[in-house]
């Protein structure tokens, strides 16, 4: 071979060599950056669902909140009408038993 073609060969090698050591450290900093955005990613996805488990507390305790308010205002109807019945029976007698002949008469088939 001669010198100026083992000058070009050595030359390429080494630019090759440079090329290869570049593409390499480019891979290590590309794996470091995945691995932070995994990182992250971990970590937004760890966020989402703790604030989704607040807000499924919350919103249990308000509907518990809700539901025993309304079992008091039943028990407070039921309470009430009782104390009706009580008062006057003939008066709630008498409104049940048109309530019931007027139901059986839309209810006849003709």
């Amino acid at each position: 071979m001669s010198t100026s073609a083992e000058t070009d060969t050595t030359n390429a090698a080494a630019r090759a060599t440079e090329a290869s050591a570049a593409a390499t450290s480019h891979l290590r900093n590309a794996g470091e950056h995945l691995g932070l955005a995994r990182d992250h990613i971990t970590v937004g996805v760890a966020d989402a669902v703790s604030a989704g488990k607040d807000a499924a507390r919350e919103a249990k305790a308000e509907l518990d909140d809700k539901l025993e308010k309304l079992l008091d205002q039943g028990k407070d109807m039921l309470g009430q009408a009782e104390d009706l019945i009580r008062s006057r029976p003939w008066a709630t007698f008498g409104v049940a038993f048109a309530a019931g002949y007027l139901i059986a008469k839309f209810t006849r088939r003709s």
